[in-house]
């Protein structure tokens, strides 16, 4: 083809597709910044002309682009485009607007991610997802986490048991792996029948916990690349295990996830929805629920995406509090005298619906949820029509989206926002404000975590117990270890690690 051509005409004539490809993305960053339908929103034109500053700071930099975030709102104001197709928020108030309405779909799905596509919270449809959230809603509901009380309760008893074992041991504890744990045994109990026995073994370890935490440090390059998340299905599992030797627990929990969902479908014979003693499966398979709904891989990645939300955030939460107790010795003292003043016995075990009624126990637990929250995130949503923010008009069809961590630090609803602080949620409700309303550390609208009652039942119980009983410090580690640093879904600290370690320095009742 190039016979007849000189070296020099064979270089221009090869060198037209490299122009062509340069050419295109030149013209693509003066288009997103200066044609773009978002282009007259604020934001750095570094961010808005491309994707390669977030690949740069989420990939090169781990996962530090929400600070880029954070920063764009110091100097641009609430409302930035954080990169050409998005927008981000930082306004409580708003927030409401975006996230409660019905009319708002997801944006990025949790697929891309977890390659879990079938489970509920990675639905993209407003309208499928709002049918399989209906499917098992009441699975979740507060009368249902009550009926599950007895065996939440248990389970802290044998938890604090352990804690004393510990003591005597001399042990230093890791914060998650200890909370997760408890939070393993009981989201897999409640959810599929059976207790996966964590806290049965010697010692603690909560593998589940250590390899979800390895899954969400792979996210961003995941997210980047979903094609990996395809090739990885089709890898042989010792390959696999030989890439990444913590991936055997997650096999191994896969292989239970197919079984349990193979003998729900095969024995499933009862109509209606989630009752007494039904797990998730039986749930999920309710003749009621149309068949092409209720396959064995939709069953699998519920059952799977359920257990890594049940047991991660909420032992992340509880190994915060450890840190604030120690760190704040004052607050541990008000809220140990507040229990003691409630509760006379010492082997007492006070129900949930009880230590709700506490208030600083509960000013305690919701300024835990605000002031560290693990929620780094966006989770946005794209609204179907325009939709008014101030002076200005976002496009419908755009994603919108706000970092719940960025959201529970706001000066103008929550005052010195650095400051772990209880008593701003009692002086809040002596005035009549309701400040829960801008805690959004579970989001909110359509899609508010399912598992809230849960959560709160488990936090309340565990940290009545902690405080009841032990006197605990900090080890080689400090409030600093819980400060987000980089976002991988869930935050994690500079090391790349998550929460803090301690010791049982006493305990209170023998």
């Amino acid at each position: 083809m190039f016979g007849n051509l000189s070296k020099l005409d064979r270089f221009f004539v090869s060198a037209i597709p490299v122009a062509a490809f340069f050419a295109y993305w030149l013209w693509k960053l003066i288009y997103n910044v200066y044609l773009h339908p978002l282009a007259k929103f604020p934001g750095p034109k570094w961010a808005t002309c491309s994707y390669l500053a977030e690949f740069y700071y989420d990939i090169f930099q781990g996962g530090r682009y929400f600070q880029q975030v954070v920063k764009m709102h110091e100097i641009y104001g609430p409302l930035v485009r954080m990169n050409p197709n998005d927008l981000h928020i930082n306004d409580p108030y708003f927030y409401e607007q975006v996230y409660a309405g019905n009319g708002y779909k997801r944006h990025k799905p949790e697929s891309a991610v977890f390659d879990m596509p079938l489970a509920t919270s990675s639905t993209l449809d407003h309208e499928l997802h709002r049918q399989r959230r209906g499917y098992w809603s009441n699975f979740f509901s507060k009368q249902s986490v009550v009926r599950l009380e007895p065996f939440i309760q248990a389970k802290v008893a044998q938890m604090v048991d352990k804690l004393k074992e510990a003591h005597y041991k001399g042990d230093t504890l890791i914060g998650v792996e200890v909370f997760g744990a408890l939070t393993t045994d009981i989201i897999s109990h409640y959810a599929y029948g059976e207790s996966f026995k964590q806290l049965d073994q010697p010692g603690f370890l909560s593998a589940l916990t250590r390899d979800i935490s390895q899954i969400l440090l792979s996210s961003k390059f995941r997210r980047s690349f979903p094609a990996i998340n395809s090739v990885m299905k089709h890898l042989p599992q010792q390959v696999i295990e030989r890439l990444n030797p913590n991936a055997k627990s997650m096999f191994d929990v896969q292989v239970k996830m197919n079984q349990l969902s193979l003998d729900a479908l095969a024995t499933r014979d009862k109509v209606g929805n989630a009752q007494d003693g039904q797990t998730i499966f039986q749930a999920l398979t309710d003749p009621s629920i149309p068949p092409h709904e209720r396959t064995l891989e939709r069953l699998r990645d519920e059952g799977l995406l359920v257990l890594a939300a049940g047991l991660e955030t909420t032992a992340r939460f509880l190994t915060n509090t450890v840190c604030y107790m120690v760190t704040y010795p004052g607050v541990l003292s008000k809220l140990r005298s507040e229990l003691d003043s409630v509760i006379t016995y010492p082997d007492a075990q006070p129900t949930w619906t009880q230590l709700e009624t506490l208030p600083y126990l509960r000013a305690f637990i919701n300024e835990s949820l605000r002031f560290n929250c693990c929620l780094t995130d966006i989770f946005p949503r794209v609204p179907a029509e325009p939709l008014r923010y101030k002076d200005w008009i976002i496009p419908a069809g755009t994603s919108v989206g706000a970092i719940p961590w960025l959201l529970n630090r706001h000066p103008d609803v929550f005052p010195d926002p650095d400051v772990f602080r209880p008593e701003r949620w009692l002086e809040a409700e002596a005035q009549g404000e309701r400040l829960t309303r801008y805690l959004v550390t579970f989001t909110k609208g359509t899609r508010i975590c399912l598992g809230i009652n849960l959560a709160y039942a488990e936090m309340y119980i565990m940290v009545a117990a902690l405080v009841r009983n032990f006197d605990m410090e900090l080890v080689d580690s400090s409030i600093e270890d819980i400060v987000p640093y980089r976002d991988y879904g869930l935050s994690f600290n500079k090391g790349y690690k998550v929460g803090v370690n301690f010791k049982i320095t006493d305990v209170l009742h023998k």
